[in-house]
């Protein structure tokens, strides 16, 4: 999913380019490897584990070499391709199992999870993430080109900005998608569009003003606060899966059931003498 966010930045002597990465850097998703550890928690998947374990499920080989599957659980964290290895050790196409009636839970976790790790203290099954992570990857302007300074003209192509979050494994599968789509319909593939800088980026002054007079554009999905302004995990004001965080909106000085235009009003009150820049982000 895409969403625009506005990031506030205060005037200084850093490049805007490298201020903009530096306060979007601490919301990057991620695991061991991609971000610090100390930007890491454990989040526990273990009753999904269970109830896949506890599940009566049936998998079915389909002869395109896909595997069909029946079940009332959320398989994402099983590996079909041992689901698959399992089989053809059978000799089964089909094969219908609960299995908690088989092997442990343990034994299930080690043959058929992937992608989990267990917790070194409690054991539980999970993975560790960046707590406060919110973006795969990120554009200046990028799909909500203009937008921050009101201009939205329709323009066919694929953005290009030079100010992101860097090469993007998820981005590149997109573009790809895109060209096999327009090359199967004989098509050309999307043009590509260079994103200008200045209709990115704007006065959190002129950003006030419209907020103040309702203007659509001056409401982002999300708005982030300059470093070091308030804690990291309070900088990134939401809208979705709901508002939040309450605890930023009363450092605003708004009650918790404010609406979102007056947390982000509010927030532009408060850095009136800041900028902001608009930026496309996937999550």
């Amino acid at each position: 999913m895409f969403s625009v966010a506005y990031v506030i930045l205060p005037f200084s002597d850093t490049p805007p380019a490298d201020a903009i990465r530096g306060s979007l850097a601490r919301f990057q998703r991620g695991r061991r490897g991609d971000v610090p550890e100390g930007w890491l928690i454990f989040d526990d998947e273990t009753e999904d584990v269970r109830k896949a374990y506890e599940a009566n499920l049936t998998f079915t080989e389909k002869g395109t070499g896909g595997l069909q599957i029946e079940g009332d659980a959320d398989l994402w964290n099983i590996d079909t391709g041992k689901i698959q290895d399992e089989m053809r050790q059978l000799g089964l196409r089909q094969w219908s199992v609960r299995f908690a009636d088989t092997m442990s839970l343990d034994e299930f976790f080690e043959r058929f999870c992937r992608r989990l790790e267990r917790h070194p203290d409690t054991g539980a099954f999970g993975r560790w993430l960046n707590g406060l992570g919110r973006w795969d990857w990120w554009d200046l302007g990028g799909r909500f080109d203009g937008r921050i300074v009101g201009d939205r003209r329709n323009r066919e192509g694929r953005s290009v900005a030079e100010v992101s979050s860097g090469p993007s494994r998820g981005r590149t599968i997109l573009a790809n998608l895109e060209n096999q789509l327009a090359k199967a319909l004989g098509q050309e593939p999307p043009q590509l569009l260079d994103v200008h800088t200045d209709r990115n980026i704007e006065l959190v002054a002129t950003l006030l003003e419209d907020a103040r007079a309702g203007r659509e554009h001056a409401f982002p999905g999300s708005l982030v606060l300059p470093p070091g302004a308030v804690e990291d995990r309070l900088r990134w004001l939401h809208t979705w899966p709901d508002l939040g965080p309450e605890e930023a909106f009363a450092w605003l000085g708004v009650p918790p059931d404010a609406s979102w235009s007056s947390v982000v009003t509010a927030a532009y009150a408060r850095f009136e003498d800041h900028w902001a820049a608009g930026v496309a982000y996937h999550h």
